[in-house]
């Protein structure tokens, strides 16, 4: 069954991207952060209202620090609940909260979810110590009932900047993320891959088929692009072997922004988070 998830758990960037900074958020701005992501639920909800068929596969993946409440709305609609356990902009991967357990048996997400930065051509010893803390995280969520979903982001090097940047992303990054699933896997058992796209229909296909080998599946994430591009991405996955996506920005980002600047009424941004969900949905679907 795909699986099609509304991404909104973004924390430090969120922050900088409407307030300029990256530390705690102010009383005022954590509640219209917080206010923000309840609008993306409500837009996610509409949605399956307008089009019920889409129920069996839709998703939300939201913070409880700046998403207060959303998840609790969610598994209350039986939207399947995605939850991140990483702390946000870290370059080594850092387990948040410390009480992983009692995190996971309080919200019960069914996919609690990692964002892990990792090139197989970086350093090995920050790899090596990423799989070790990794491979406790993904036992904690086998543990609690969980399915364990991993978002590989595969930063170029510093000899890697020095590649064009489409270049990078279209015939050297696929190779990396490729690599860096095959030395994962053996130690960290995941459930979910969630990575960048991957250009050629091929390059689709082999990351797809890396992970069905321990029993995995591959969703892809939208990277804030444009619809059209993101459009392309999502035929090429799910034509060749992806079973869904998890989409964020894409989708709500100027919606957000819109209501916080005064230029759309809440009604409005809820409307076009639904038409955007339905849309990127369909795609993927047809």
């Amino acid at each position: 069954m795909s699986l099609l998830i509304l991404a909104v758990d973004q924390r430090p960037w969120l922050t900088q991207a409407l307030y300029g900074h990256t530390g705690t958020a102010l009383p005022a701005q954590r509640a219209a952060i917080t206010d923000g992501k309840h609008l993306v639920l409500d837009g996610l909800l509409a949605a399956l209202d307008a089009e019920p068929r889409l129920a069996a596969h839709a998703g939300i993946l939201v913070d409880d620090q700046l998403g207060a409440g959303v998840p609790e709305r969610a598994r209350a609609r039986q939207v399947t609940l995605s939850m991140p356990v990483e702390r946000g902009g870290c370059d080594l991967y850092e387990t948040e909260p410390a009480d992983l357990p009692g995190y996971l048996a309080h919200f019960r997400p069914e996919l609690p979810k990692v964002l892990v930065r990792y090139n197989p051509d970086g350093s090995a010893a920050d790899n090596r110590e990423q799989r070790t803390r990794l491979a406790g995280v993904s036992q904690a969520v086998r543990d609690s009932g969980g399915r364990f979903l991993f978002e590989l982001l595969v930063p170029p090097t510093a000899q890697q900047r020095t590649i064009p940047g489409e270049v990078f992303d279209t015939e050297v990054r696929p190779g990396l993320i490729h690599r860096a699933m095959a030395e994962i896997m053996p130690e960290v058992p995941v459930d979910v891959w969630k990575v960048e796209h991957l250009g050629a229909p091929e390059h689709y296909r082999r990351a797809a088929d890396l992970a069905a080998e321990t029993g995995g599946e591959c969703i892809l994430l939208g990277a804030n692009a444009p619809r059209a591009t993101v459009d392309g991405w999502l035929t090429d996955a799910a034509a060749n072997g992806f079973t869904g996506f998890a989409i964020g920005r894409s989708i709500w980002w100027d919606s957000l922004r819109g209501l916080l600047a005064g230029e759309l009424t809440r009604p409005e941004a809820i409307a076009a988070v639904a038409a955007n969900y339905r849309h990127f949905a369909g795609t993927f679907l047809q």
